[in-house]
């Protein structure tokens, strides 16, 4: 008889204390096209927790850049300091509550200012997201174009508006769940299924992450109109993971 895989669930962070846990969180930084590392952090941030929930502000945004995506699109990006392991059979599955609420965004534009629950993988360039502005939630699966792992012909990103209607600093529980039998993940809002992908490549861990983004096309759209006084406040918490166990 083939046996049923059970589960394990566990809070990875119920955020109450009072400051965020450095063995748990840490600013997301990257190298730039200049060479230099480069941390994901606006100076206009403002963060609160300890009361079951991380609160980051960046009213208005500061953090922009003329050429490079990487020192722009983010704002201010936490990642957690563990990665997890996707199980051998059976799904790995993220699960969290966030509330956005944008200033001064452009009705409708899905990169002029959001908040974001992140899983990413940097070993295969997989990233998946779940965004949320005033009016709009959708899903994002992007394949990083990184040197060693991922070709500039091989990176492609889809986002996907998902239908579920929100309004400003409206509460959702979003959950991410990759199956490593099929490489599919699920995008789950409030407990229904909204959408699905299959991954390009197996990937057999993620990196879960939060953040404030402003991402508008750097070669379509000058720093003013780039910049125009938006911000924006997001909330994640609690963050609790599920996974199949032998």
């Amino acid at each position: 008889m083939t046996s049923v895989p059970s589960t394990d669930a566990w809070t990875y962070d119920d955020f109450t204390s009072g400051e965020l846990d450095p063995a748990r969180w840490a600013v997301m930084s990257i190298e730039g096209a200049d060479g230099e590392r480069h941390e994901y952090r606006d100076r206009n941030a403002r963060v609160r927790t300890g009361d079951g929930r991380l609160r980051l502000t960046v009213h208005p945004f500061s953090r922009f850049h003329d050429s490079d995506p990487r020192q722009n699109n983010a704002k201010q990006m936490y990642r957690s300091v563990r990665r997890f392991p996707v199980p051998a059979t059976g799904p790995l599955v993220f699960e969290v509550d966030m509330e956005v609420r944008t200033f001064g965004q452009i009705p409708y534009d899905l990169l002029d200012a959001y908040g974001t629950v992140n899983l990413f993988d940097l070993e295969t360039g997989v990233v998946l997201n779940t965004a949320a502005t005033n009016d709009t939630l959708y899903a994002v699966v992007e394949r990083l174009a990184l040197p060693g792992v991922a070709r500039p012909e091989e990176h492609y990103i889809h986002r996907v508006v998902l239908d579920a209607p929100t309004e400003p600093g409206q509460r959702h529980r979003y959950a991410i769940a990759y199956e490593p039998g099929t490489q599919q993940a699920r995008w789950y809002v409030d407990g229904r299924l909204l959408y699905w992908a299959r991954l390009p490549v197996p990937v057999t861990g993620f990196t879960a992450g939060m953040a404030l983004f402003s991402a508008r096309d750097l070669t379509r759209y000058p720093r003013a109109e780039r910049e125009h006084g938006q911000g924006a406040t997001g909330s994640w918490g609690p963050w609790r993971i599920t996974t199949s166990v032998r």
